[in-house]
């Protein structure tokens, strides 16, 4: 298995490769340097569509990219508060032949220089671009990454140094819940409705819920 890690430079993407994990990561406007040797942290791990941006389906270019009201606050919040934000997010438009790898890149960069404008980064992109029923045979597979799977969150919690029993992943799906309960992390249900389940709070979006995170994260 392997691990693509994608830094943004002057000269583009820049790889490495692992046998430990699969995942596609992307550090972008942020930073996960001097976690190592560290006592493990407390994070967010965040869903994209539905939690960040709007969920338009399959987000595979720029122009479909529009910011959930307040997301971008709440996560200037949590980078204030020196908690470490990762967002995790299945990308099946990938294997169905939507957009590209190249594609979730750049919605990527745009969603940080965005984030950026409001004093805010992410310190780590994960994506699972797999999905079994997939078209493009390079990606037509189950994988450990794709949520509810915990490869995407192992990853996070290797790169960013990460406690996940006691870190949060927020979502508006079954899925990101699902996830959660994999890795022992606690669970948000994002967006209209409630996720009725024991242990698992609601909140109308993820700038609503900011304040319980940060009351929880950093006590």
């Amino acid at each position: 298995m392997t691990i693509a890690a994608a830094a943004l430079d002057d000269s583009g993407p820049v790889s490495a490769s692992s046998d430990q994990i699969q995942a596609n990561t992307q550090p972008v406007g942020g930073s996960i340097s001097g976690t190592t040797g560290s006592s493990s942290r407390a994070g967010v791990l965040l869903d994209r569509d539905g939690t960040i941006i709007v969920d338009h389906g399959h987000v595979g270019s720029v122009d479909r990219v529009e910011f959930i009201e307040g997301a971008a606050e709440a996560i200037a919040r949590f980078n204030r508060a020196n908690v470490p934000v990762a967002v995790v997010t299945n990308q099946a438009g990938v294997a169905k032949g939507l957009y590209g790898i190249d594609d979730v890149t750049l919605v990527h960069r745009y969603i940080a220089e965005r984030l950026a404008e409001h004093g805010a980064h992410i310190d780590l992109f994960l994506y699972c671009p797999y999905h079994p029923a997939g078209v493009v045979e390079a990606f037509a597979r189950t994988s450990e990454d794709r949520k509810p799977r915990p490869g995407m969150a192992k990853a996070a919690e290797a790169a960013l140094n990460l406690d996940l029993r006691a870190s949060w992943v927020v979502g508006d799906r079954p899925e990101d819940v699902g996830l959660a309960e994999a890795v022992g992390a606690s669970a948000i249900y994002v967006g209209t409705g409630s996720f009725h389940r024991p242990g698992i709070r609601s909140f109308p979006s993820l700038a609503a819920a900011a304040s319980f995170i940060l009351e929880h994260v950093t006590a």
